[in-house]
């Protein structure tokens, strides 16, 4: 078995919490995309990526899916799509393998949202954000970023637990607001906000405010 292949196998185990953790990570360094595994995001997102259609229940995806449907005519942005993306979108994510695994996107692009966005000015008809904003530092340049690049009349979705996420990848959370306080930075950002709960699910609908 190939030390990528043995790779792989061990974060099968991890499902489990069974995995041998100093092994994967002596590993991961003979591995061009896992280098620096699990310290390093890059590597540790590229590594999720072969789990990923394990991650969320099917019943949480319908649910997603429902909820995003009003936006399925337009031309939408997946921030930090990972590996699945619920509408048809231009798929943006730091990790190239989760992108790699990912069908629905019409283009896909690498990049950092910590930083500035690659796109024009009003380029798309909606953004979406899906269980992404617990691990963005910089979010309040991203609530800008996402207006800049939003058409007139365009619509951003967040979406996020209303439970604590799960603790292997609760090592990459940077933050953990509380849904009135992402209610109140969204709307400081110059949103205007509906927000729904659903099954532990909180769906942040917004606009720009006028």
């Amino acid at each position: 078995m190939d030390k990528e292949t043995q790779f792989l196998s061990g974060l099968l185990e991890l499902q489990y919490d069974t995995a041998d953790i100093p092994s994967l990570t002596k590993l991961s360094s003979s591995i061009c995309w896992a280098k620096g595994w699990p310290v390093n995001n890059h590597a540790f997102w590229n590594a999720e990526a072969f789990m990923w259609s394990k991650k969320i229940d099917k019943t949480i995806r319908k649910i997603i899916e429902d909820e995003l449907a009003f936006l399925s005519t337009g031309r939408n942005l997946d921030l930090g799509c990972g590996a699945y993306s619920y509408l048809h979108s231009v798929g943006f994510d730091l990790s190239e393998k989760m992108l790699q695994f990912n069908e629905r996107c019409t283009q896909k692009v690498i990049g950092d949202l910590e930083e500035k966005l690659p796109f024009a000015d009003a380029s798309f008809d909606s953004a979406t954000a899906i269980f992404l904003f617990n691990y963005v530092n910089n979010y309040h340049q991203l609530f800008l970023e996402i207006k800049r690049i939003l058409r007139q009349n365009g619509n951003f979705v967040m979406i996020l637990s209303a439970t604590p996420i799960n603790e292997w990848q609760k090592q990459k959370e940077v933050n953990s607001c509380s849904a009135r306080d992402w209610y109140l930075l969204l709307e400081k950002a110059g949103f205007k906000i509906n927000l729904k709960e659903k099954n532990n699910l909180l769906f942040f609908k917004c606009t720009i405010s006028q």
